[in-house]
C-alpha cells in the first residue's frame, strides 16, 4: 500500500510537535517499590500480574554462579564459587560471589568490549592505501576503559573525560587523556564525515538519540532541528588532533624503550632533512629567482593553476603551492599604494623587460634578498608571515606536492610501524584539544559543505530544554557536562537499559533509539526507577550490577509455566532466563580457559592478532580489529562492524561457525593442547580421563548416557584414521657422484643471502660452485646436489616441475627422480639452454611417513655454466580415487635450516573429542 505524499508530509509535520512529551524527554516517574522485596522483583511483579503472568521458579544455585561469570567475567565460572554456592546457597554467599567476581580485573576487560561496540572501536581508519591505516595508540583507549571499569568510575565522569578529558586533566601527561579515544578512534574518510562520525557516536552513545539525521533536514519523525546537530557540529568542528601525541606512560623494558628511542629520532631526522630541502630550495637564490619570475608571470598572464603547473614543470621540479604563495605575496606588496619600494622597482622593471631580462632581474632580487639584514625592507619582508621565505621546516607542509605527499606518507608510514610493532614504544593518548580561534556555528544547506547557512549561536539540544552553552568555558566541555547532567532524563536510562541487556539478553526498550518511534515501553517504571538509582549512588555501575543479580529475576529458571506462553512469547516480563549464546569473545575466552591457555595475569597491552598462535594466551578484547578488512572470523561469529556505533549485536547461525569448530587452527591448536595436559595424561585410564574432561569444560561429572557414548566412540576409533596428513619437507644435501650410486649424504655447512653453498664464496668454497636457492643452483663436477621430500603422512605421491638452463654455452648436466630405494623414476639430460618437465610418465609412487623422493641433479661432464633454474612440486593423493593436490612446492618450501624438520605426531582421539564438546550446546548456551 502506498500513503499518498501529502499524508506522508503531514506526519513528518506533526510528530515532532508531540513528541517534547515523549517519555523518553522528561524526568524519571517517581517510583516507589513495595518495601520488603527486592526493588527490582517487586516492579516486574507489580507489570507481570497486570499482564496475567506468574514468574519461573529459582534455578539451581550453581546456574547463578555460571551466568554471573559471564555477565560479568566473561569467563567460566570457577570450581571455588560452585562449590560454595552448592553448599550455602543464601544471600550472604551469593553477595560474596559477586563482589569478588566485581573485583577481578576480568570484570574490566568483559565490559570495556561492551563499551567498544558502543565506541566502534577499531585499530585502523578504514579505507586509505596511500599509507598505513593503523592507528598505533588506540589500544590506550581500551586499556582505559578497562581501568576506568575495574575502578568503578562515576559514570557521570565516564561521559564526560570521553568527551572533554584535556578540560578535566591536570597535567599533560595524565592516562585520562586516553579517554578522548571514544572520539578519535572513529572511521576517516573525509573531514565532514569524521566530524559527523563523532556528533553520531556522542548523541547515539550516550543518549540512544539519532541526531545525525538532521544533517540534512529537521529530523522527519524526532524534534531535532538541523541547528541541534550543527551546534553540535560545529563543536567538534573547531578542534584538531596534535600530531605529536601526548605520552601517558613509559614502558618497562628500559633497554627496549632506548632502542625505540634511537630508531624514532633516525626517522624524525630523515623526515626533517626532506622538508629543509624543500625549504633550502624554496630559498636558495638561485631557485627562489625561478619562483619569482613564475609568480610575476602567474599574475601578469592571469595564470590558473594548469598554467602554473605546466611553466613550473618546464624549468624544472618547482612546487605549484609555492608559486601561488608568491604570487599571492607579490600583488600585495609589489602593487598598489602600499607596495615595498624595492619590489615596486622591480616589479615595473619586469614589466619593462624581455624573457631573458626578467631571469637576470629575478636572479638579483633573489640575491639581494637573501643577503638583507637588520632593518633592510626585504630583511623585514622575508620575515613577513605570508612571504614564502618565511616557511620553516614546518610549515613547509603547505607547499607539498604530489611526489612530496607520497614521500611523506611513505615516512609516516615507517614511523606508525615503528610505534605499533616496536616493544620499546611508549603509549600515548589519541588526544584532541580545541582550536584557538573558533568558527562560527552554520547550518550546511542540506548537507553541503560548500552551501552554508548564516552564523548561529550554539545551543544545547532542544529537545532536552536548549539554551545556550555556559560563557567562558569550552563548548565541548559544556556539551560534556550537559550529558552527564543528574538532571538530563535521558543519559541514565540509556545506560542503566544498556546494562540490563548485557545481562539480561534482551533490553527494556530498544537501545538504539530512544525517539518518539519508540512507544512507552511495558517496564517504563522499571526503567525510571533504575535510572533515578543509579544518580543516587553516584553513577556506580558495580552498585548496578550488585542490584540487578541479586534480584529474583536474574536468578530464575530458562523454562516457566507454558501458560506464559500464550501472553507474552517474547519474555517481555523478563518471567524466566533468557537461555543464550555466548558472543564471540566469550566464547573465545572460556575455550583457552578450560583448555590452560588463557593469561590472566597481564590486562592492557597493544593489540594482537587472533590469528596468530601466540595469541592464544590473550583475551579476546585485545584483539587487532582492522575496520577495512574486518577477519571472516569476526563476521562469521557477529561481531558489529565499527564503522559506526552498534547499541546491540545481532545473533546469526550460519555454517561457517560449525565449521570454526571442526576446521579452525585455533581449535586444533588447543584440543591438541588440552590432550596432552601432563595432568589428563597422567591418568590410569579412559573413564578417569573421561571424568576429568567434564569438570574440566562444564564443572560437572559425565551422565551415564555421556559417559557410555564417549567411551564406546575412543574404544572403537581406528589408530589408522589419526595418521598425519599426507605431506612433507624439503632437506638439501649432496654427495660424490663418481658415475655410480651415491656416496653418503652430506649437508652443506653455509646457509648465506637465502643460499647453501660449501663456503661463503663459491668460486674459492671447498667444493666450488656447487649451491641451492629456491629457484636456482649451480652444479659441480664430482658431486651430486640432492634436494629431497621427505613423507610425513600415508599416500601416493609423484614429483612434476621443470627444470631449465639459464645460459647458452656450457657442459651438458643431467638429473634424475629417484624413490628411497633407488629406483630412477624420471631423468633427462640438460644441455645448454635447454628446459625439460618433470612428470615421471605420470607414475605415482606410494609412500609411508618417512620415505623419500629425491631430484639429483649431476654434472657428469663438468660444470662450465651450470646455473639452473627449477621449479619443483609434490602432487599427492591420500585415497586411489581422490583428487590429487600440490603436497609440497620446493620454491615456496624452500629450508633455511640444516635440520631435517620433525614429522607431526599422530593426531589423537582424545583431541577430538575435546573438539566435540567444546562444539556441543552446553559449552556455548548460558542456561
Amino acid at each position: 500500500m502506498r500513503f499518498p505524499r501529502f499524508l506522508l508530509l503531514l506526519c513528518c509535520t506533526w510528530l515532532p510537535c508531540l513528541a517534547v512529551d515523549h517519555w523518553a524527554y522528561v524526568p524519571p516517574l517517581e517510583v516507589r517499590p513495595a518495601e520488603g522485596a527486592h526493588p527490582v522483583d517487586a516492579l516486574l511483579g507489580i507489570a507481570r500480574k497486570q499482564a496475567g503472568i506468574r514468574p519461573a521458579k529459582l534455578a539451581e544455585p550453581r546456574r547463578w554462579v555460571e551466568r554471573a561469570a559471564y555477565t560479568l567475567t566473561g569467563l567460566p565460572a570457577s570450581e571455588d564459587h560452585l562449590v560454595r554456592i552448592e553448599a550455602k546457597p543464601d544471600e550472604v554467599t551469593w553477595r560474596a560471589i559477586i563482589d569478588e567476581m566485581l573485583a577481578n580485573p576480568a570484570y574490566g576487560e568483559r565490559w570495556a568490549r561492551h563499551w567498544m561496540d558502543v565506541a566502534r572501536y577499531a585499530d585502523t581508519r578504514g579505507y586509505n592505501f596511500d599509507q598505513d591505516n593503523r592507528y598505533p595508540y588506540a589500544y590506550t583507549y581500551r586499556d582505559w576503559l578497562i581501568r576506568a571499569f575495574n575502578d568503578d568510575l562515576p559514570y557521570g565522569q565516564f561521559v564526560k573525560l570521553q568527551i572533554a578529558a584535556d578540560h578535566l586533566t591536570d597535567r599533560a601527561d595524565h592516562p585520562d587523556l586516553a579517554a578522548l579515544g571514544f572520539l578519535t578512534v572513529g572511521p576517516r574518510s573525509g573531514h565532514v564525515e569524521t566530524i559527523d562520525d563523532r556528533v553520531d557516536v556522542v548523541t547515539r552513545g550516550f543518549l540512544s538519540s539519532t541526531v545525525s539525521c538532521a544533517r540534512c533536514h529537521d529530523h522527519k519523525t524526532d524534534p531535532i532541528s538541523t541547528e541541534d546537530y550543527y551546534s553540535i557540529y560545529s563543536i567538534f568542528e573547531n578542534t584538531d588532533e596534535p600530531d605529536d601525541k601526548p605520552l601517558i606512560g613509559k614502558p618497562q623494558d628500559e633497554a627496549a624503550h632506548a632502542s625505540f628511542l634511537e630508531e624514532l629520532a633516525k626517522l624524525e631526522a630523515t623526515d626533517l632533512a626532506e622538508r629543509q630541502a624543500i625549504v633550502d630550495q624554496v630559498r636558495t637564490p638561485e631557485t627562489s629567482a625561478v619562483y619569482l619570475e613564475l609568480a610575476w608571470l602567474a599574475f601578469d598572464g592571469k595564470w590558473d593553476s594548469p598554467e602554473i603547473s605546466s611553466e613550473s614543470f618546464k624549468r624544472g621540479r618547482y612546487r605549484l603551492k609555492a608559486v601561488e604563495k608568491w604570487s599571492e605575496f607579490l600583488q600585495i606588496t609589489a602593487l598598489g599604494d602600499q607596495a615595498a619600494p624595492r619590489l615596486r622597482q622591480w616589479q615595473e622593471e619586469m614589466a619593462a623587460s624581455d624573457d631573458g631580462g626578467r631571469k637576470s632581474l629575478s636572479l638579483a632580487l633573489a640575491t639581494e634578498w637573501a643577503q638583507a639584514e637588520g632593518d633592510n625592507d626585504l630583511a623585514k619582508l622575508a620575515h613577513d608571515t605570508r612571504c614564502p621565505l618565511s616557511h620553516d621546516a614546518d610549515r613547509i607542509r603547505s607547499f607539498m606536492d604530489q611526489e612530496d605527499n607520497n614521500r611523506q606518507r611513505a615516512r609516516a608510514g615507517a614511523l606508525a610501524k615503528l610505534q605499533i610493532e616496536h616493544p620499546g614504544s611508549p603509549p600515548r593518548a589519541m588526544s584532541l584539544r580545541d582550536r584557538e580561534e573558533w568558527s562560527p556555528a552554520r547550518v550546511f544547506r542540506r548537507g553541503n559543505p560548500g552551501d552554508a547557512g548564516e552564523p548561529f549561536e550554539r545551543e544545547w539540544l532542544s529537545f532536552l530544554g536548549g539554551g545556550k552553552f555556559e560563557e567562558g568555558k569550552s563548548p565541548r566541555l559544556a556539551l560534556a557536562e550537559k550529558i552527564a547532567d543528574p538532571a538530563n532524563p535521558m543519559t541514565a536510562r540509556v545506560i542503566v537499559n544498556r546494562v540490563w541487556a548485557w545481562h539480561f539478553g534482551e533490553a527494556l526498550t530498544e537501545p538504539g533509539d530512544f525517539g518518539p518511534q519508540q512507544v512507552e515501553p511495558p517496564l517504563r517504571p522499571l526503567i525510571d526507577w533504575l535510572a533515578t538509582r543509579f544518580t543516587a549512588d553516584g553513577g556506580s555501575l558495580k552498585e548496578l550490577h550488585r542490584l540487578l543479580l541479586t534480584s529474583r529475576a536474574f536468578r530464575l529458571a530458562p523454562d516457566g509455566p507454558p501458560s506464559n506462553l500464550a501472553k507474552d512469547e517474547g519474555n517481555t516480563y523478563f518471567w524466566k532466563w533468557n537461555r543464550r549464546r555466548a558472543e564471540f569473545e566469550a566464547m573465545r575466552d572460556r575455550l583457552l580457559a578450560t583448555a590452560g591457555s588463557l593469561d590472566t595475569t597481564t590486562p592492557g597491552g597493544r593489540s594482537v592478532n587472533l590469528g596468530d598462535a601466540a595469541a592464544d594466551r590473550r583475551r579476546s578484547v585485545y584483539a587487532f580489529v582492522d575496520r577495512y578488512e574486518l577477519p571472516s572470523t569476526f563476521v562469521s561469529f557477529d561481531l558489529p562492524h565499527p564503522d559506526h556505533h552498534s547499541p546491540k549485536r545481532i545473533e546469526t547461525t550460519v555454517p561457517q561457525q560449525a565449521l570454526f569448530f571442526l576446521n579452525s587452527p585455533l581449535l586444533l591448536r588447543q584440543a591438541s593442547k588440552l590432550a596432552d595436559n601432563p595432568e589428563f595424561r597422567g591418568l590410569p585410564d579412559h573413564a578417569t580421563r573421561l571424568t576429568w574432561l567434564y569438570q574440566r569444560l562444564f564443572n560437572r561429572k559425565p551422565t551415564a548416557d555421556e559417559f557410555e557414548f564417549a567411551l564406546a566412540w575412543l574404544q572403537n576409533a581406528d589408530p589408522a584414521d589419526y595418521l598425519p596428513r599426507l605431506g612433507g619437507a624439503w632437506e638439501v644435501r649432496h654427495a660424490p657422484d663418481t658415475g655410480g650410486p651415491l656416496g653418503e649424504l652430506q649437508s652443506f655447512p653455509v646457509f648465506d643471502d637465502n643460499q647453501w653453498k660449501t663456503g661463503p664464496d663459491l668460486a674459492t668454497a671447498p667444493i666450488p660452485w656447487l649451491s641451492a636457492a629456491a629457484g636456482h643452483d649451480h652444479a659441480a663436477t664430482g658431486h651430486a646436489l640432492v634436494l629431497r621430500w621427505r613423507a610425513f603422512g600415508p599416500g601416493k605421491v609423484r614429483m612434476i616441475g621443470s627444470v631449465e638452463r639459464t645460459q647458452n654455452t656450457g657442459d651438458t648436466l643431467a638429473w634424475d627422480v629417484v624413490d628411497k630405494h633407488g629406483k630412477i623414476l624420471a631423468s633427462a639430460p640438460l644441455p645448454a639452454e635447454a628446459k625439460t618437465g618433470i612428470d615421471g610418465d605420470g607414475e605415482w609412487t606410494a609412500v609411508i611417513p618417512g620415505d623419500t623422493l629425491d631430484f639429483i641433479l649431476r654434472a657428469p661432464n663438468g660444470h662450465n655454466s651450470a646455473g639452473v633454474k627449477w621449479d619443483l612440486k609434490i602432487l599427492g593423493m591420500e585415497e586411489d580415487d581422490s583428487k590429487p593436490v600440490e603436497v609440497g612446492h620446493f620454491n615456496r618450501d624452500f629450508p633455511r635450516s640444516d635440520s631435517s624438520p620433525a614429522a607431526p605426531p599422530p593426531a589423537d582421539p582424545w583431541a577430538d573429542l575435546i573438539q566435540m564438546l567444546w562444539a556441543s550446546n552446553e559449552f556455548h548456551y548460558i542456561d
